[in-house]
């Protein structure tokens, strides 16, 4: 009977000692400052043993009453090495707080054997008691706003950086965009089925019915609706995603938000990491990608997305007959149904085969991780309220139409920017090839009073040549002809370009980083020439437009090998033309 009674007992907490059933202990939420007065809390202490303190209490309250109520820790010394930089977070402030509170009868408390990690996957974990839900009361909870800009290792694990001037003007890039968040208003419609809601003073859980499994999904909306970019694999050129407290509710909950009281839409990007991987390829999608003409749409989507993730083919298919193991019911499916339904996605995607399979996931993050920067911005400027979710935006329905079209505008914009077959001419600075001087530069190093006469040069009569589309032939797209255009400071005055210098890079995600050279892209491949300008009140330097000559293009792209991972170089699809001499010397 007392061998039976010990086990009743500990098995109360050994159900949620699984890493599903846990949350991970969270430093941005504390308890205030007058808890810690608590019966069996010492009132003595370092200020960071006391933050660490408040953040295992608050993770415990928050955790409390949901479907994951126990906290998960570890009390390992080296997991603690770089991981929370700059924080109250060590492992001596952490094992300490969580001893502390246990023994005081605020927290339930099960340790993990040393090495749990690696054979059972269990974690030592802590949970709130009675007493402190009881202690707390109505308190509400402090939040301390971390690093906009968060690197994860391989195992997604934080990971400590230097702060460069590139990582420098990301953080400045996300506390301008954490600033227009700060001014939107989120609620609940009125309309909403109060059984699909549980809003809580510290925490929201928001139901969810799939397949007939009830869900609830628990958030902790931030103050000012803070936002903050994920990179990974220790590099900043992977990942990069914007993530904020809504992405954790369910798509059907986040229907039910106001934004400023008004209904909201979730417009999305169509077949957004397929489109970006044809144009790497200099190709074009054309129809739905995840129809093979065999299988079912949505088995389709499924395994192209996994696959895309995925290092090989065979891993792919792992990973979709593994999700019938974690959810019963989720991939009834056989594996020789999972092999015909891969290989039928590959051959419907022939011109990215090749991508399809090699953990090209991560560097697609990365790009649609600059798309929806640069989304925000433009709804910024354009006054529009919008909430970032990856490859979607929640915004009012009054603005749906206004967002849809930005969206559109800016995916063709790095469409064109990131496909191989886009014209790359540009002006470049080289030494026997400097410009005049301007005419207050050249007027400051004449004598006073001296006049100064050159004729005009005038540019040869032709027609600029358009830039050769994605699919190697045809015109420019109409989407370049759209753009708000920006006009250069330097060498490139007077020529539009939808890419001003400065601004973030369509291919890293990140900032871009200084140059010496002028960032030049213009719509039309057409050499910059600046003649002299003559002096009088209503002259203004005018840029010369000179064609370029282009050599003689194939009649068609040589499509990928299916043996190589990467389409032939440039120079086998487009020949090199011959050098050619300047046309005429430019003035020095």
């Amino acid at each position: 009977m007392a061998v039976w009674c010990l086990l009743a007992v500990i098995e109360i907490p050994m159900a949620p000692h699984s890493a599903a059933q846990s949350r991970s202990l969270d430093y941005h939420w504390s308890v205030p400052d007058h808890l810690h007065d608590l019966p069996g809390l010492a009132t003595l202490g370092k200020n960071p043993y006391r933050k660490a303190r408040a953040s295992v209490l608050a993770s415990a309250l928050i955790a409390h009453g949901t479907e994951q109520p126990v906290v998960s820790y570890s009390r390992r010394r080296d997991w603690y090495v770089n991981r929370f930089e700059n924080t109250a977070f060590s492992h001596r402030t952490v094992v300490n707080a969580v001893d502390e509170a246990v023994s005081a009868g605020l927290l339930g408390h099960l340790k993990a054997k040393p090495g749990d990690h690696l054979t059972t996957g269990l974690q030592s974990v802590f949970w709130a008691e009675d007493a402190l839900v009881d202690a707390l009361g109505d308190v509400t909870l402090e939040y301390e706003r971390g690093s906009p800009i968060r690197l994860r290792d391989a195992e997604g694990n934080p990971m400590a950086f230097r702060e460069t001037e590139r990582v420098a003007r990301m953080r400045r890039e996300m506390d301008g965009i954490n600033a227009y968040m700060s001014q939107i208003s989120v609620g609940i419609s009125d309309e909403a089925d109060p059984s699909d809601w549980d809003v809580g003073r510290h925490r929201i859980r928001a139901r969810k019915v799939k397949d007939g499994r009830e869900t609830w999904a628990t958030v902790c909306p931030t103050p000012g609706n803070d936002v903050y970019r994920v990179y990974g694999r220790g590099r900043f050129d992977k990942g990069g995603r914007i993530y904020g407290w809504w992405q954790s509710l369910p798509k059907i909950r986040r229907s039910e938000l106001l934004i400023d009281g008004e209904v909201t839409f979730e417009p999305d990007f169509e077949f957004i990491h397929p489109k970006l991987l044809y144009a790497l390829r200099g190709a074009v999608l054309v129809g739905d990608p995840y129809v093979t003409g065999v299988f079912p749409r949505a088995h389709g989507k499924l395994a192209l997305n996994v696959a895309l993730n995925a290092w090989s083919l065979p891993l792919a298919i792992n990973a979709l007959l593994f999700r019938n193991i974690e959810s019963p019911g989720a991939w009834p499916h056989t594996r020789s149904y999972t092999e015909r339904l891969v290989n039928a996605v590959v051959a419907r995607n022939a011109p990215i085969a090749a991508d399809i399979g090699a953990d090209r996931g991560i560097d697609l993050m990365n790009i649609d991780s600059g798309i929806a920067v640069r989304v925000l911005k433009a709804c910024e400027k354009a006054g529009i309220e919008a909430l970032p979710i990856h490859d979607s935006f929640r915004v009012r329905a009054s603005h749906e139409g206004q967002v849809t079209a930005i969206m559109q505008q800016v995916l063709d914009v790095t469409l064109v920017a990131i496909s191989p077959s886009r014209s790359k001419g540009s002006f470049k600075m080289v030494p026997h090839m400097r410009l005049p001087p301007s005419p207050e530069a050249r007027d400051a190093s004449l004598p006073k009073g001296s006049v100064v006469s050159s004729p005009p040069v005038v540019a040869p009569a032709a027609e600029p040549v358009v830039a050769p589309s994605p699919e190697g032939r045809g015109s420019t797209p109409s989407s370049l002809e759209t753009l708000s255009p920006e006009v250069l400071c330097g060498p490139g005055a007077g020529v539009t370009a939808p890419f001003p210098e400065g601004e973030e890079s369509l291919l890293s995600g990140g900032t871009g980083s200084p140059s010496s050279e002028p960032s030049f892209r213009p719509v039309l491949p057409v050499r910059l020439l600046s003649g002299p300008v003559l002096s009088g009140p209503s002259s203004t330097p005018r840029p010369f437009l000179r064609p370029l000559s282009r050599h003689p293009l194939p009649s068609t792209v040589p499509p990928c090998r299916p043996s190589s991972r990467s389409c032939s170089t440039r120079s086998e699809r487009w020949p090199k033309p011959p050098p050619r001499p300047l046309p005429w010397p430019l003035p020095r």
